[in-house]
Formats: structure tokens, sequence, C-alpha cells
């Protein structure tokens, strides 16, 4: 009697937190129909590259094909791959044999995503850490991660409260750890905030802390030649000299001038508060303007500067814009072809170094490129 009891309690209880459950995925995501649970977009992106330092020089083609895939696997879950087919082709010559041309397949981002209700979003996967991160501490690239996100919308605005465990790793997911390393970790938190009004008004800003550990012997040889300052611990063992920790913020907004005309500006703010003051900062501001011919073109002309101190951030993981003991500038010009739906533009990029170091020098860069928009497959 007392375990029939029992058992009729469970599945009441089983059954209540069944239908409590289904409630919540109900008001987080409508109702889809079954064709449109699969959503899938891509573009192509053709740049030539022309890359002058003292000891190196590049001429690289490259052509890449960018994929956005996403499938509802039910109400609450949906899983979100993001790979990009790279071929370059050209001739490098470098000291060190870097930034030789390569042909790759890159994960931008393999995740899936949970929603158990629209104030809350669990993902987990290879996340591209564009999304927690400015530019000046990270590249656009993945890593292997569990993120946490508090998200609450009220009018016009949106804010998040983001946590964050990663690994992080290159292009190919590899720790670079050898045997007895540990494994490296990047953990994070993050507050954001969005007022949007309309396409070409907002702003945004967010603020965060990084906090980096264990990075192995060959991530510190490495970005010893991007900028980082490292201590050689023997013939194959590298240890960089300070821990990498800290903050970073950034804020953007745009608004229209007049009818024809739009201006958009921004910056990017990050310190390491574990390496000395002189050493330990790096800033980025930029403003751009958008001018309207009709309803079809479009000419956008954007500056920056940026100072990126040599410990304020670990070289290997955001050399692909930046690297650090760098301060320069640059600018960009290009048109946007709404109806045909393509991009073509020209960008200058001049970086100095802030403190000399034998594997940097001043390096200018002239890109030129060609980018379509998003289009279903």
């Amino acid at each position: 009697m007392k375990r029939t009891a029992l058992s009729t309690l469970c599945l009441i209880l089983i059954l209540t937190a069944q239908s409590y459950a289904q409630s919540q995925i109900s008001a987080a995501m409508p109702e889809t129909k079954e064709s449109s649970r699969f959503d899938a977009e891509w573009r192509l992106r053709l740049a030539g590259s022309d890359v002058h330092d003292e000891r190196s020089q590049s001429k690289v083609v490259d052509i890449r094909t960018d994929i956005k895939a996403k499938y509802l696997l039910s109400r609450s879950l949906q899983l979100d791959i993001q790979p990009s087919l790279r071929l370059q082709s050209g001739q490098t010559q470098s000291v060190d044999g870097a930034d030789r041309a390569e042909n790759k397949i890159i994960l931008n981002q393999a995740a899936a995503h949970y929603l158990p209700f629209s104030a809350l979003r669990l993902s987990a996967g290879a996340l591209n850490q564009r999304h927690m991160h400015t530019n000046l501490l990270v590249d656009g690239i993945a890593f292997p991660a569990a993120r946490l996100e508090a998200l609450m919308k009220a009018g016009l605005t949106k804010t998040s409260l983001s946590v964050e465990s990663a690994i992080p790793t290159s292009t190919s997911l590899s720790t670079n750890t050898k045997e007895l390393e540990k494994t490296p970790s990047l953990n994070t938190a993050a507050l954001k905030f969005q007022m949007q009004a309309a396409q070409n008004l907002f702003w945004k800003s967010s603020v965060g802390y990084f906090m980096y550990n264990n990075l192995p012997s060959a991530v510190a040889q490495q970005s010893n030649l991007l900028g980082n300052e490292v201590e050689k611990l023997s013939e194959a063992q590298y240890a960089f000299m300070y821990k990498y920790e800290g903050i970073e913020a950034a804020t953007e907004f745009e608004f229209p001038v007049f009818s024809l005309f739009d201006f958009r500006a921004g910056g990017e703010y990050l310190q390491n508060t574990k390496a000395p003051s002189d050493q330990n900062t790096a800033t980025r501001y930029f403003a751009a303007g958008e001018f309207h011919f009709g309803k079809n073109t479009d000419l956008v002309i954007e500056g920056s500067y940026f100072s990126i101190a040599p410990e304020a951030a670990v070289a290997y993981f955001n050399a692909g814009g930046f690297e650090t003991n760098r301060v320069g500038y640059s600018a960009e010009s290009y048109l946007s072809f709404k109806k045909e739906g393509f991009n073509i533009g020209v960008k200058y990029t001049d970086s100095e170094v802030m403190f000399n170091r034998d594997p940097q020098s001043r390096e200018k860069t002239l890109m030129i490129k060609l980018e379509t928009f998003y289009a279903n497959i």
C-alpha cells in the first residue's frame, strides 16, 4: 500500500514538473513548423593583401566561404554550426615562417543553445569568443566553452549578464599543451546593455572581467614573437612573465545626422591588472560615416586608432587583428550595393612597435576586399 501511494505521488510530481517545463518552453519560444526548423545562409569573401615590414613581406589572395546553419531540435534546444572554408594562395617571406598561405576549414562556432525559459540561455560547444570579448583581447575564434546568460528585455533595451568558462585553443581547437602541462582556461564574466530604436539609431556597451590560467609553453613561445615578454626556462620551455587577468569594456553608438548621412563611433578598453602599469593597457577608438546615395548604394568611410601595450593581452590569441606592443591606425572605405548584395572596398593599416624588440618592426598592410551579403541556402 505504501509503495502504491509512493509511486502515485512520484507520478504526480513528474507530470507536474513536465507540465511546468512545457509551459515555460512555450513562453520562451513560439510555435515552430517542421519546415522552419532548419535555417542556413552563406556568404563569399575575396581579399588580396600586401603586408610589409623590415623582416618579412607577403602577398596573399584569400578566398573564404562562410556558412551559418541553425537547426531547432525542440522549442528550447537549438544547434548552431558556423564553419568557414579558407583557400589562400600567394608568396610569403618571413624569418619565423609565420603568416604563410594556408588552406584550412575553420570552425567559427559549433554550439548547442538551451533556453528553458525566455530569461535564461545555456550554451555549450565551440563558442565564438567575439560574443564575450573585445577585439583587443581575443580574435573572433571559437574556444571549447560553456556559457550561462541571464537575459532581460524592456522596451527598446536589452540587458544580459553572462559567465563563461573556456579552454583557449588555436583555430584547429588544439590546446598546444605538452606532457604534464595543465589544461589552460579562460574564465569570464560580462555585463551587456543595448538600446536600439532603429537600424541606424542605437547605443550598446559592455564591461567584463577575464582571467587566463595555465597557459602552455607553446603559447608563450609564439606570443614572444608577437609582442609579449616571456621567460625562457630551457631550450624547449617558455613561460609568461606575468599573469593575464583584468577588465575590458566597449561602447558603440550610431545615429542619423540627416537623411543621407549616418554617424557611428565607439571605443574599446583593456587592462591586465597583473602587469606593470606602463605595459598593461590597450585602447582603440574609431569613427565612421555612412553616406546614402539613393536606396541602393552606400559609401562608408571609417578611421581608427589603437594602442596595445606589450602585456595587455595574450598576443597568440589576438594576433589576427592587432598583436601586442603595437600602436597605429587604420583607414577603411567601401561601397555597399544593397540590391546586388555585396560590398567592395580597401583598407590600410600602419602599425608601429611601442618598445623595440627583435621579433617585431613597423608593419604596413594594404587590403582590397569583396564581400557578399549573407544569402539563404
